[in-house]
């Protein structure tokens, strides 16, 4: 394997029960104390081209237990984020204000070390990223994980685990460490409870597995789709047969091409910028590579290409693309 993928055999066969660390009053959302009903971990399988991987932080079997669950809904690769130096109880008491996680929460620039990191992450779309909820926002160590690999042009979906509290802006200080071409999702909280049936069901949802795939010419690129009728309708016409539509250069700043067909719509006055996709009359796809306002219907975003990458595919003559 080129990663370093969790493959304890061990884990398998572990009941899940608690939490370590403090669970009384405010404590108890201070750090996660938030548990799970798992009662037998799904085993791991490999995979060879995998689109999408679940990273993670645990402490404990919590975090650990929801991602392996996520990561076989989704056949996905799985990869741990395991600390230089691991966690202990003591670490993680919140009343006390001199131990090393509080320290650290506190800390903007506390960047906790990791023992390994993968080597690439270029084979995949999609990244799940899991971690307990502390002091109010993600481990800082999640920051280290982010600013160590490049995930530009990749859509990042966070999922973290919490008693009580809500997930709130967790997720909003790692978004501020990549890009703008990286896409990021809103982040699900799994509180006390949770089962693996709603895991796997909520992982149903982000319909990973039915992503549409678009290529303009030979070229293919990464689009998170929107979750509308408009595209449902689109991946429904092109999962009987690939699609192919002929583009034309407009006012230079778009390319756009009849469907063939009407989808369904919900037009909004939308300003666009470089990468969106939008419904045009219900009938037209157009691809940005500069801007406009007008009212569409907003069908996805190319995440994997610069605004000068798409003026260099888009601004110099007519274009094909497929959907398939």
């Amino acid at each position: 394997m080129s990663m370093n993928k969790i493959v304890s055999c061990l884990l398998a066969a572990l009941i899940l029960t608690g939490f370590i660390g403090s669970t009384n009053g405010s404590a108890a959302d201070a750090v996660s104390s938030a548990t799970v009903k798992i009662n037998r971990l799904p085993d791991l399988k490999e995979h060879d081209n995998a689109k999408v991987l679940v990273a993670f932080f645990s402490v404990n079997d919590t975090t650990r237990a929801i991602a392996l669950t996520l990561a076989d809904a989704l056949d996905a690769d799985v990869f741990e984020i395991v600390p230089e130096i691991p966690y202990t109880e003591e670490d993680l008491n919140y009343n006390d204000s001199t131990t090393r996680a509080t320290v650290e929460q506190r800390d903007d620039s506390a960047r906790p070390a990791i023992s390994a990191l993968p080597e690439s992450l270029e084979q995949y779309d999609t990244i799940l990223l899991g971690y307990p909820f502390w002091w109010g926002k993600a481990p800082r160590i999640m920051e280290t994980f982010l600013e160590s690999v490049d995930v530009s042009g990749k859509t990042i979906i966070p999922f973290c685990t919490s008693a009580s509290s809500p997930a709130g802006a967790s997720a909003d200080d790692m978004k501020k460490l990549t890009d703008d071409a990286t896409t990021w999702v809103e982040v699900k909280r799994f509180d006390n409870g949770s089962n693996a049936q709603a895991i796997v069901e909520w992982a149903q949802t982000l319909k990973l597995e039915e992503n549409m795939k678009l290529s303009i010419g030979d070229l293919a690129v990464s689009v998170v789709w929107e979750t509308n009728e408009s595209v449902e309708a689109l991946r429904t016409l092109v999962n009987e047969k690939p699609l192919t539509v002929s583009l034309s250069m407009y006012g230079g700043f778009e390319q756009v091409g009849s469907l063939g067909t009407d989808l369904p719509r919900n037009d909004l006055q939308t300003t666009t910028q470089a990468g969106d996709i939008v419904l045009y009359s219900g009938n037209k796809i157009v691809i940005f590579y500069g801007s406009n306002s007008w009212a569409y219907t907003r069908l996805g975003r190319i995440t994997d290409q610069s605004a000068a990458d798409l003026t260099e595919i888009l601004g110099n003559g007519d274009v094909k693309i497929t959907l398939s």
